[in-house]
């Protein structure tokens, strides 16, 4: 086959490669130098994986002194040999391409192409050739091979080879299609992978077969994986937005190229996008629920942005296209972009209750709040867990995952305590059987939330000590964007003890300040933490994974107390110093004060929090605090609100 019957007028990604080189050296000159690094990095055989959305990183290079071994693994890992089979570098050298004209680039594809294909024969059993891989590889050659259109180095020998090697990995993932495709993200990667090639490829009886089973796959596999609030099931953040990526992909492609796709699979994506926004930290990057890394997601977020005309998600994005967005999109689209209205949503808390998400955000305030289905086996122990950034910096932070390898390293990012939660007798409120599956798992219970006054208020439990007859439940209220207060209530008969667990951020100062409080400061930050009810607080050494294969020394906190039936934490979060008093709840009908695991009151700073823990309001009862009077299970007071306050659970 020759270039020019290879090659069709038509428009798949980018446009004019030179267009989008000029945008990117004008607006990410950085990323530019570092993908031209990465590119000279690959002539030399020398390969890391430390691009921003390399699945598994790695942090030493890998260097080939002759003839490359693709199927090498430096380590314990074998994820070194999925992600060299997977050729991101390889669009890195089309990019270096269109930036620089150096003909250098081409030829290196071209030869390395050439030298895989020779040496990598199809084998299902070989680790080149799972499924998620071969996908993956569709995408990066279908895309990478348009860099290099005028090339002479693009002979029609190396087309033959290219279209026969392409052809092979369809038909090798038009032969696999059972439940866990259906259902795991693998089946997503591959099957976009197939959606590309089919396009891609001079179109054909069997290009056209391609394409139609892929989109009968896809609008499968999201309808299954993707739940109706639009997050995917697996209950991680970095593989929703891999998932994300590809399904983008194919709604890009489908709009170009006029392919029809069903409106519910559209909206879907739409959705998965929102999702995707509305989470989004202060500083643009994804929460590291699940097996995450700490990624800069605002390139999916802008290419969400332009696919769907979205204004709402369009002021997440930067003001201009991002490197990955425009080498997706094309110069065209990045102007585009620019052009779009933002519109900023008048609610401070959103909702995703199918997957158990609430996040709030405010300014530089963010808080998530997790309670859901456990997912697959990228899913942590994490149930009730929040992240927090004040003034736009990460103060309560998910450590991350480290490694996929079944070592104590995994579980030490995976369980429990690695995460911001109430454990209790110390016990995990999952048991693992391996590094990807567990052999109880704790089910979700009670999530609720309300915005009302300016306040918001998250409430949810689960059922992972139910059989050490336990119940947890934890209520957040957003007080104000500085101040947040986090109950947590422990039912369970008979004695035992709970533990809450706190880590933070390794970029500010952990320190404690008394028995019940400690702190964590940063250059813009002084965040006070108050543990109401805790009898021993202690500091401890942890460990942050920022990005796979990568940890760094950290510090947390650990309170714990004992209790008998009942027990509670009242923690006060405050960015600055806020008088905080216990006081003491009266009943109004019967004339007591209340015993605390009936009703507690907490004064901080200008409010009055109210929480119970039991029914306690028969006949006709209500109660008393500090002067007001109110009834409701979470009641907020403060001055002037006379005797009815803002009731946040009636």
């Amino acid at each position: 086959m020759t270039k020019e019957e290879f090659f069709q007028d038509r428009r798949f990604f980018f446009d004019d490669p030179k267009a989008s080189a000029g945008y990117a050296l004008r607006y990410s000159k950085d990323e530019c130098m570092k993908i031209i690094k990465n590119a000279d990095d690959t002539i030399a055989q020398s390969f890391i994986f430390n691009l921003r959305w390399d699945l598994e990183q790695t942090q030493i290079p890998v260097v080939f002194e002759g003839e490359i071994d693709w199927l090498r693994q430096p380590g314990d890992d074998p994820e070194f040999i999925y992600a060299f089979n997977r050729m991101r570098f390889w669009i890195c050298l089309g990019q270096a391409y269109a930036l620089t004209g150096d003909e250098k680039y081409a030829k290196c594809f071209a030869k390395q192409l050439m030298h895989w294909i020779r040496t990598v024969p199809f084998s299902p059993e070989s680790k080149a050739w799972r499924t998620i891989e071969t996908g993956i590889r569709m995408e990066h050659w279908c895309k990478a091979i348009q860099y290099f259109r005028s090339s002479p180095y693009l002979t029609d020998e190396v087309i033959d080879a290219f279209v026969a090697s392409v052809t092979e990995h369809a038909e090798y993932i038009m032969s696999v299609w059972n439940s866990y495709n259906l259902l795991s993200n693998w089946g997503i990667l591959a099957n976009h992978g197939l959606f590309v090639a089919s396009l891609v490829l001079p179109q054909s009886a069997r290009t056209e077969a391609w394409r139609k089973t892929a989109i009968e796959r896809l609008v499968q596999e999201a309808e299954i994986q993707i739940y109706d609030d639009g997050v995917h099931w697996e209950q991680s953040a970095m593989y929703h937005n891999e998932v994300l990526h590809c399904m983008l992909d194919v709604v890009l492609l489908a709009k170009r190229l006029s392919v029809a796709l069903p409106e519910s699979f559209v909206e879907r994506i739409h959705k998965a996008a929102l999702y995707s926004a509305l989470m989004q930290k202060p500083d643009g990057s994804e929460p590291m629920s699940g097996d995450s890394d700490d990624i800069d997601q605002r390139d999916l977020t802008e290419k969400s942005a332009y696919i769907f005309s979205d204004p709402v998600i369009r002021g997440f994005g930067e003001d201009h296209m991002t490197f990955d967005a425009l080498w997706d999109c094309g110069s065209d689209a990045a102007a585009e972009y620019e052009e779009m209205d933002i519109k900023t949503p008048s609610a401070k808390l959103f909702s995703f209750p199918d997957s158990g998400h609430v996040v709030y955000r405010s300014a530089g305030t963010y808080l998530s709040f997790k309670d859901g289905p456990i997912g697959a086996g990228h899913s942590h122990a994490d149930q009730t867990h929040i992240d927090l950034c004040i003034n736009g910096e990460d103060v309560l932070i998910d450590p991350g995952r480290y490694t996929y390898v079944d070592k104590s390293d995994r579980y030490e990012f995976k369980d429990s305590h690695a995460h911001n939660i109430v454990t209790i007798d110390g016990a995990d409120s999952y048991t693992k059987k391996d590094s990807w599956e567990y052999s109880k798992m704790s089910e979700s219970y009670g999530l609720k939330w309300k915005e009302k006054n300016g306040m918001a208020f998250i409430k949810g439990g689960h059922l992972g000590y139910i059989f050490s007859s336990s119940f947890v439940s934890r209520k957040v209220v957003v007080l104000d964007e500085k101040t947040i207060a986090v109950i947590d209530e422990c039912y369970g008969r008979g004695e035992h003890s709970a533990q809450c667990y706190w880590h933070f951020s390794e970029k500010g100062k952990t320190e404690i300040l008394s028995d019940n409080s400690f702190s964590f400061n940063t250059e813009r930050s002084n965040v006070c933490f108050t543990a109401i009810n805790g009898e021993s607080t202690i500091s401890y050494p942890s460990r942050i994974s920022r990005h796979y294969n990568q940890a760094e020394s950290n510090v947390s906190i650990k309170v714990s107390r004992a209790y008998k039936d009942f027990g509670s934490f009242i923690t006060v979060i405050t960015d600055g110093n806020a008088e905080i008093e216990k006081l003491p709840v009266k009943s109004n009908f019967k004339g007591i004060t209340f015993s605390d695991r009936e009703i507690e009151a907490v004064r901080i700073g200008s409010y009055i929090l109210a929480v119970s823990h039991y029914e306690w309001g028969s006949p006709t009862d209500s109660f008393s605090v500090d002067g007001h009077t109110g009834w409701g299970r979470l009641v907020v007071f403060t001055s002037g609100d006379g005797d009815i306050g803002t009731v946040l659970e009636a």
